[in-house]
């Protein structure tokens, strides 16, 4: 594959699973969006909860006129089949086309935790990566103690590369570790 044959950013890319279906973002999920990304306990991981629905707005507009037009990555409303609600928000981020690499990132409404929609969600994606970017590797950075994430990552095939010590404060006034996961595309079983 080359770089001319790579998903050219024309449409967006809408991914079915057996359970959910992901989605562009649109303005009518900010709502959704600002009610996940206020939830302190989704959010414990992830930075500072989200104070305004302005914030929500302005990510959806990002997302819908910066992120994905420009290339820098593709973030999916994440939606139950037969409900538009958006539950999540799951994407790849930071595009390094010179090194074939992405930023995995995800976020699940708390009510939908435990019913293995991340892994199933993040499978798809994964899969349309790889398939679509010519992509060498897919990482994710994880606060060490996000226990959950971790074992998601694992189980989708993604090894432990390293440490960054002390990396952020968190919200128990204490600085974490950043643990570092890989995919990378050689490895990557559909």
């Amino acid at each position: 594959m080359t770089t001319t044959d790579l998903f050219d950013f024309s449409a967006f890319p809408r991914l079915t699973t057996p359970r959910l279906v992901l989605r562009e973002v649109e303005p009518t999920d900010v709502e959704a969006v600002f009610a996940l990304r206020s939830d302190p306990e989704v959010q414990r991981y992830n930075g500072e909860p989200m104070q305004s629905t302005d914030e929500a707005e302005k990510l959806v507009d990002d997302l819908r006129t910066i992120i994905f037009p420009n290339k820098y990555g593709i973030q999916w409303a994440v939606t139950e089949h037969g409900q538009d609600k958006l539950i999540g928000l799951f994407g790849l981020n930071y595009w390094d086309q010179h090194n074939r690499r992405l930023d995995l990132g995800y976020d699940l409404a708390h009510a939908h935790w435990g019913k293995g929609y991340a892994y199933e969600g993040l499978k798809a994606i994964l899969g349309w990566g790889f398939a679509n970017l010519n992509l060498n590797r897919i990482e994710a950075h994880v606060v060490d103690g996000n226990a959950r994430s971790v074992r998601v990552l694992e189980r989708l095939g993604f090894r432990l590369d390293g440490r960054r010590r002390a990396f952020s404060l968190e919200p128990d006034g204490q600085f974490h570790d950043s643990l570092i996961y890989g995919l990378l595309g050689a490895d990557y079983v559909k």
